[in-house]
């Protein structure tokens, strides 16, 4: 069964066609997209085509068990799943071990269609929850990571990017240079026409390294009026041309405060690294 992006996603792994029937008709009014398989390996490509957010699972199937898919999910570091372990055995200690395994509760064999659906509700919430604080922790390592004014990338972002570009120029052996841009006399129009009026510089100029199309490079506002942009895979005489066009493209821009225009220019300045497996210099 396929499910639209908004459903609430359920695997139910049971080798028993009436369980099966029983779970599905208990769920039948609630708003789940409900899958099914009837042992371990049809169970494992659901998880894998639909990654379900709820996980009903048998103890024991044909070809695995209950603890081996929950081994098996919690392998995965992706989003959460929440696990219910359906079971007729009742040892306490059985019960502690599917758990230990990873289950995130139990329900024994035969159950209440009631307590089956109070106890999906509550895994419902539980993966709410760590959903909405995926989300938010997302949404703080971007902040943590991008220049509030210009949304670019921040000095730490751009660390983190060269170290990870660093290893793989070594280890291929392509160029990776490095452009220092650095607005001229910017002090000067703070000054004269207002913090305002520089974070429209400032912004604009982002505006202009952000068009490099180029998936491989990065820019980014390493503070005040200094911005860096890396590329790779880029010979001496193509960047150049980049370095001209942006700083030509700054240029060409006229900005209006006060009634008066203003030109704003850049220095720019870049360096290669060049790279082989065993060292990486400067030139």
């Amino acid at each position: 069964m396929v499910a639209s992006p908004q459903e609430f996603k359920i695997l139910v792994a049971d080798d028993s066609l009436l369980y099966r029937k029983l779970v599905e008709e208990t769920l039948a009014h609630e708003q789940y997209a409900v899958c099914f398989a009837k042992n371990g390996r049809e169970a494992s490509d659901v998880l894998e085509e639909h990654r379900p957010a709820l996980v009903i699972t048998d103890w024991e199937m044909p070809d695995s068990t209950g603890i081996e898919l929950c081994g098996q999910i919690r392998s995965d570091q992706g989003s959460y799943t929440y696990i219910i372990l359906l079971t007729s055995n009742t040892d306490k200690d059985q019960i502690i071990r599917g758990l230990a395994a990873g289950a995130d509760d139990y329900l024994t064999k035969p159950f209440h269609s009631g307590e089956l659906l109070a106890r999906v509700d509550v895994g419902r919430r539980i993966v709410e929850l760590h959903r909405e604080i995926q989300g938010k922790n997302r949404l703080l390592q971007e902040l943590a990571l991008t220049d509030p004014l210009t949304g670019l990338p921040n000095r730490r972002a751009i660390e983190e990017w060269a170290v990870r570009q660093l290893s793989g120029a070594v280890r291929h052996g392509f160029p990776l240079w490095v452009v220092m841009a650095d607005l001229d006399s910017f002090k000067s129009v703070n000054d004269t026409y207002g913090h305002e009026a520089g974070d429209v510089v400032l912004k604009k100029f982002a505006d202009l390294l952000r068009a490099n199309p180029r998936s491989s490079n990065i820019c980014g506002r390493i503070g005040g009026e200094e911005f860096v942009v890396v590329l790779t895979h880029v010979q001496k005489p193509n960047i150049q041309i980049v370095v001209d066009r942006i700083r030509h493209q700054l240029e060409a821009e006229e900005f209006m405060f006060g009634g008066s225009v203003l030109a704003v220019t850049a220095s720019l300045e870049f360096q290669v690294f060049r790279t082989e497996r065993r060292r990486c210099s400067v030139s």
